[in-house]
């Protein structure tokens, strides 16, 4: 429930306040009306001062509180046990959130249950309570509970989610290396800089000859990264602030969707991806029982990459006019061929949940494949720059002695 202070007036028009517990503003509105005569306004409480950052999830107020697939996998791999179990829903969702670990996530099952204790829908609590729940798992939800199959429904997206986190933890993982390599190479290089060179400086110093270009080329270097440390920091960090406002933009988001979808290498495991996750949204919507416009709106709604929900989202409003989903997905250029001709094929043959099925395992193992060749090229190209990077240093310090010598 959530509490609601109200503001009205009495039969006789004397002021009245209170506060009241509620599942929604319409409902906290028709109780405020058993207290006074006119309801004048109806608002939430908030917590405020020390008491609200005290009582609020700290994963609330650094990361918004956001919940992660193999949470949501877990959660529903439970809920779908207790349930075929017999359990009731309510008594499911309190031992739930007994032993759920994410603060945000256990708030917000204690907060459901309530409220389908007190009669409301899983979904439309779902919906109210947890703003950060993907509308995957509510929309699946809701046509469970409108089919009168609410354990199936939590059993497809354990399974949905499960494929969901290991197709994000493949690419994460495959990632860690090359970020760890160039994060230590700009910090051994930024140290050589710094620390390093103006020692050699000295020492060159004390020669008392004209020293090669390159090396007069990594004393300004050095020169500049040591007096204008400061000024660089602040340019990087105004340069990703600009970046991060400019990609809320219309034009930002395609522009950096865009790039996703085709930088050398990356680009192919961010399509695979993108054509996975479709394959395994739109099937799980299927499977639920929602009808294929609906569908492909949440599919749309849920895809990471701006420009292929845009093509999706397009896709549905086509077939709103009475055209065929896999005809409308055609007019998109960013989704594989493969994926737009079962998906036709699929709706032709009155099969599409089980095409998408087969076209989603087939996507989430090219994905690993497409990752193992990003790295292939990457890998070699910052072995390069670095080694690049290494031989100028080299020069630049060994020249000197080999002109002394």
């Amino acid at each position: 429930m959530i509490t609601y202070r109200y503001r009205g007036l009495s039969a006789n028009g004397s002021p009245v306040e209170g506060v009241i517990d509620a599942f929604d503003e319409q409902e906290a509105v028709a109780r405020a009306r058993s207290s006074c005569h006119v309801v004048l306004s109806v608002q939430p409480e908030k917590a405020s001062g020390i008491s609200g950052v005290l009582n609020a999830d700290i994963g609330e107020l650094l990361g918004g509180g956001k919940i992660k697939e193999k949470e949501l996998s877990l959660l529903c791999s439970q809920l779908a046990i207790e349930l075929k179990a017999g359990l009731p829903l309510v008594r499911s969702l309190n031992l739930v959130a007994e032993n759920e670990q994410n603060k945000t996530l256990k708030r917000i099952l204690e907060q459901v249950a309530g409220d389908v204790q007190a009669g409301h829908g899983l979904a439309d609590s779902l919906a109210t309570r947890g703003k950060t729940l993907p509308n995957t798992f509510i929309e699946t939800i809701r046509a469970g509970e409108a089919s009168g199959k609410l354990d199936d429904s939590f059993s497809r997206l354990k399974t949905y989610y499960e494929n969901a986190h290991a197709v994000r933890s493949k690419v994460g993982s495959a990632m860690v290396y090359p970020i760890m390599l160039i994060v230590v190479a700009v910090v051994v290089i930024a140290v050589i800089m710094i620390k390093a060179v103006p020692v050699f400086e000295s020492s060159f110093a004390s020669m008392g000859q004209e020293l090669p270009g390159v090396t007069q080329a990594l004393i300004a270097m050095s020169h500049f990264m040591t007096k204008y440390y400061l000024l660089l920091i602040a340019i990087v960090a105004a340069i990703a602030l600009a970046g991060k406002l400019y990609s809320k933009t219309e034009s930002g988001r395609k522009l950096f969707a865009r790039i996703a979808l085709t930088f050398p290498g990356i680009g192919l495991v961010n399509q695979m991806s993108a054509a996975s996750q479709f394959a395994s949204t739109m099937s799980t919507m299927l499977a639920s029982g929602l009808p294929i416009v609906e569908s492909a709106k949440i599919t749309g709604n849920v895809a990471t990459n701006y420009l292929i929900s845009h093509d999706i989202q397009a896709a549905a409003e086509g077939v709103i006019t009475g055209r065929r989903l896999g005809d409308c997905l055609r007019e998109s250029q960013w989704l594989p061929p493969l994926l737009l001709e079962m998906t036709a094929v699929g709706e032709e043959t009155g099969s599409l949940e089980d095409t998408l099925n087969v076209v989603s395992d087939y996507y989430t193992g090219e994905v690993n494949t497409a990752v193992q060749r990003a790295l292939s090229i990457l890998e070699p190209c910052i072995v390069i720059v670095l080694a690049a990077m290494v031989v100028f240093i080299l020069l630049s310090v060994y020249l000197p002695l080999f002109s002394m010598y």
